[in-house]
């Protein structure tokens, strides 16, 4: 994985500034754009595209909380995370889990729109405490801590997106 944060003439921090991503990546999309290349060999053509993916990459990486972190720890650790071998061994937090899975499922089967309001706040809620959680470990340099944090991220944000499928069958 390439640097997000060299490419992009960025610190490696967790907070960044989004207008300075935002005018690097215009400068990047303007220097390595296919279009710029089309008169040019397969070769150097092939080459643009391939920047041009990574810079697309990079600015995914960067835009998203999580794989922001991520990078960092990667950065600093050296450890590729693989995502398929990962399990949670923060039992308090996988009972949590299933909880939360029982209680959207219990809502969507009810179609109880008021309490899918309620939960969604309370899990957003549960968001913003973990971002400021890991904020503060990336910030600590507590890579480990950083991780499990980022793991939980990674699970409230696909139970974000598993309650707005609820709330779309709903309305």
């Amino acid at each position: 994985m390439t640097n997000p944060f060299s490419l992009f003439k960025l610190p490696v921090q967790f907070e960044i500034d989004q207008t300075l991503l935002s005018e690097h990546f215009l400068q990047l999309q303007k220097q390595f754009h296919p279009d710029n290349f089309a008169t040019q060999s397969t070769q150097e053509q092939r080459l643009a595209m391939q920047q041009s993916a990574e810079i697309n990459d990079a600015l995914k990486t960067l835009k998203d909380p999580i794989l922001r972190a991520e990078a960092i720890i990667q950065i600093h650790t050296g450890e590729v995370q693989d995502l398929e071998q990962k399990s949670t061994q923060d039992m308090a937090f996988l009972m949590q889990q299933l909880q939360w899975r029982e209680q959207l499922e219990e809502i969507e089967t009810n179609k109880d729109d008021t309490a899918l309001d309620e939960f969604r706040s309370d899990i957003e809620a549960e968001q913003k405490i973990l971002l400021n959680q890991l904020k503060t470990e990336l910030t600590q340099s507590d890579w480990s801590s950083a991780q499990v944090t980022a793991d939980k991220l990674r699970f409230i944000k696909k139970l974000i997106e598993q309650i707005e499928m609820v709330e779309e069958k709903l309305f």
